[in-house]
Order: C-alpha cells, then sequence, then structure tokens
C-alpha cells in the first residue's frame, strides 16, 4: 500500500466522531487454523481501494447502475462520491463528481439509488423528507420528492423519512417514514409527472426500515419494520387492502430486506434483522426457507465470538445461489467474510477478503464478473476480486487514492 494511503487511514483514524470503531474490542479469534481458512475459503484482495475523506465520513450506503459502470457512495455527512468503474475487468475506480450535502445541519443520508438502467439519474434520500433526483450530465438536482401539506385528505405525515426505493422501471419512487402521531407511511411519487401518487398508512406499526421493489416486476414491492412485519404489496392497486398480498410476521426488527431468486426461478425475500439474524422467505407463500442466528454466522465465518458478529448483505450470484457477507467489530473490522446460504443448514464458506481496513456498512455484487464493492467507517470503497496465484506476490504493492476530491469532473 501507498505511504499516503496509510497515511489517510492513520488521520481518519485519529478524528474524534464516535464509531463502533472506537468501541473496546471483545477478545475473539478465529476457531481454525490459517491452513484450514485458506482450504476452504477463497481469497479476495483489493483491486483498488479510494478513500472519501479526511473527515472519517462513513460510507453509509453503496448503489451500482445496472451494467456496474458506476458506483454511488453515501457518505454520514450526506454528500454522495460517484466513481466510473472500468469496464475491461480491472476493476479500478475513477472519482467521477461530487453530490454536496443538501442540508447537513437538519438532516443525513438515507439511501442512493441509481434511477434507471442508465449511469447517469441518481436519487439521494435525506431524512428531512426530500428524496433528490441528480442528472449527473449537468449541473444541480432535477427534482424533490416530498409529501407536503397541500397533499390532501391524508393523515398527518412525518417530516422525515427512513428509507426509499424506485421502481424497476424508474416510475415510481417510495418512501418510508419513522413513527408519527401514532401513525407509519409509505408514500408514493411519480417520477415523470413529478407529484405525489398517494399513501399506504396501515400496514406497519412502527419505523419503517427497509423498501425493496422487485428487480425485474415494477409492480412489487416489500417493506419492513421495527414493528417485525414484512408486507408485500402489488403497487398497482391504489387501495391498501387490495395491494396487500401478505404478510410476515419476522418475530423481530427488520433491518435490511433483499429481493433472491432460487435455482426454480420462485422470489424470496431475505432479512437482516436489528438482532443480527438473517432469516429467508418464500414471499408469496411467507414460507421461512432459512433462519440463522448470530452464533450462526459467527460459526460460518470460523469466528469464536458473536458479539463481534454482524451480517452486512445478501447477495445473488450468477448460477442462482445466495451469500452472506459477514464482518466483525474485532480490530477495526479486519475480519470479512462470506459464505453460502443454501438451506436452513448448510453453510458453505465461500471468500475471505484479505486485507479490510474498516467496518464494513454496505456493499454491492456484480455477479457477472464476481466483483464485490464496499464502503464503511473509515470512508473507504473497496473494489474486491479474487486473487490468482500470480497476483499473491504483487497485491500488496496497490496503489490507493487518498480522500482529496478531483473537481476537474465534478458539474457541483
Amino acid at each position: 500500500m501507498t505511504d499516503s494511503f496509510n497515511k489517510y487511514c492513520e488521520e481518519a483514524a485519529s478524528t474524534n466522531l464516535p464509531s463502533s470503531e472506537d468501541e473496546e474490542d471483545i477478545g475473539d479469534d478465529d476457531t481454525c487454523s490459517a491452513q484450514q481458512l485458506a482450504k476452504e475459503f477463497r481469497n479476495f484482495r483489493p483491486k483498488d481501494e479510494s478513500g472519501v475523506s479526511l473527515q472519517r465520513d462513513y460510507v453509509l450506503c453503496l448503489d451500482a447502475d445496472r451494467g456496474f459502470s458506476r458506483i454511488a457512495a453515501g457518505l454520514s455527512s450526506s454528500a454522495v462520491h460517484i466513481f466510473n468503474l472500468d469496464a475491461n475487468g480491472g476493476g479500478r475506480l475513477e472519482k467521477f463528481c461530487f453530490l454536496p450535502p443538501s442540508d447537513t445541519k437538519t438532516s443525513s443520508i438515507c439511501g442512493v439509488r441509481f434511477l434507471d438502467e442508465g449511469p447517469d439519474n441518481v436519487l439521494v434520500g435525506s431524512t428531512n423528507g426530500y428524496v433528490l433526483l441528480y442528472d449527473l450530465r449537468v449541473k444541480g438536482e432535477q427534482a424533490r420528492f416530498r409529501h407536503t401539506e397541500k397533499d390532501k385528505g391524508q393523515l398527518p405525515v412525518s417530516k422525515s423519512i427512513t428509507c426509499f426505493d424506485r421502481n424497476a422501471n424508474g416510475r415510481i419512487i417510495c418512501s418510508g417514514t419513522e413513527q408519527y402521531m401514532s401513525n407509519v407511511h409509505l408514500l408514493f411519487f411519480d417520477v415523470r409527472e413529478r407529484s405525489f401518487m398517494g399513501v399506504y398508512n396501515e400496514s406497519h406499526e412502527d419505523d419503517i426500515t427497509s423498501v425493496r421493489f422487485h428487480d425485474r416486476n415494477p409492480d412489487l414491492l416489500v417493506t419492513g419494520s421495527s414493528d417485525g412485519l414484512v408486507n408485500l404489496f402489488d403497487v398497482k392497486e391504489s387501495e391498501e387492502d387490495e395491494a396487500l398480498l401478505n404478510t410476515i410476521n419476522t418475530e423481530s426488527s427488520v433491518g435490511r430486506l433483499q429481493w433472491h431468486r432460487n435455482v426454480y426461478e420462485k422470489d424470496m425475500v431475505s432479512c437482516i434483522t436489528h438482532q443480527h439474524e438473517f432469516k429467508i422467505y418464500e414471499c408469496q407463500e411467507g414460507d421461512e426457507v432459512s433462519s440463522l442466528e448470530r452464533s450462526d454466522i459467527t460459526a460460518a465465518i470460523r469466528r469464536k465470538n458473536p458479539a463481534n458478529c454482524t451480517p452486512i448483505n445478501a447477495h445473488n450470484q450468477e448460477d442462482g445461489g445466495l451469500f452472506l457477507l459477514a464482518g466483525t467489530n474485532f480490530n477495526r473490522g479486519e475480519v470479512l467474510r462470506s459464505f453460502n446460504v443454501a438451506s436452513k443448514t448448510k453453510l458453505e464458506p465461500l471468500a475471505n477478503y484479505l486485507g479490510n481496513k474498516q467496518i464494513v456498512r454496505d456493499s454491492v455484487f456484480d455477479a457477472k464478473r464476481g466483483l464485490l464493492v464496499t464502503g464503511g467507517e473509515s470512508g473507504i470503497v473497496t473494489v474486491w476480486a479474487e486473487q490468482d496465484s500470480s497476483e499473491a506476490s504483487g497485491s500488496e504493492k496497490l496503489k490507493i487514492k487518498s480522500g482529496k476530491k478531483n473537481r476537474k469532473k465534478t458539474p457541483y
């Protein structure tokens, strides 16, 4: 690694922003030898890394466009960094532009999503109630989507949103709110008309924590809440009772939802809970396919102490498989591994991400090229790829870019 990037990591770590990295480490270790780890897990190393700031801004959320040519990283400062990812398989990051915070005093970021199949339109969610649309080819935001008092005929709505998503054809945005006057809401907006469409307000009883549209069917939406419920909706229906297709009780507090498809092309929904559990459901019938406790996840990545272990994200593989990325808080997040989830009892070691420098908060995965991109609490965006024998000796010589902003291509 370069001296400049090592200095960046040291400076970032010396700031006073509270972090799970600052917590006292609880003792931990692997449950097997290094030789056994190398035998069970495939080794991945960074193809490229980029620091987004010297102020120790967290990378809270990531998204990639449909072609995986551009990466958006949302920071704890509410700013967004946009990177180009080379299309030649090299996994190199190039800073493309920087979207400044919309209002750092009163809001934080709650998500970032590319709007459609192309790499130019980006949505940024702000907890002050806005979802902002940017066109990266021109200067400035293009639209703001927010429920206002003029949207008549609705119950009082929280001024703060907690999460959002857009549907598969980029026509609809759905925002989830925190609880307000005993109500929580799913707010719908028409992207082309730049207008409020309607609201669902009866299916959840606590803060909405995750909303995810199906990646192919623009009418299917799954939502999760602190109330423990996962709801499946058909958003073609304007009436909430008719739109609600199924309700699943996770008996926990829902943290993150993702869509998956099994080898039979049946839709599945995975759930990471705030208690660090991982669950998979067959969404139409609501049948539980897999349920992993924190201790199960810890054992699957060959670690000893469940108190340090955190599931991060679940991703689809090209062959229809599903893997779970998990890390630890021990030693500043040094351990980052993944495993295949085939059934309730069949957990197969997949990858060991060597050289990780931070507690990871989010990830995106390119199944075609096998590239994993992570972002986390040290403000680093990392592109991971499997290491072959010819790269082993030179992997530590990777040149990594510091957090200085390249404004030559910054339209804002």
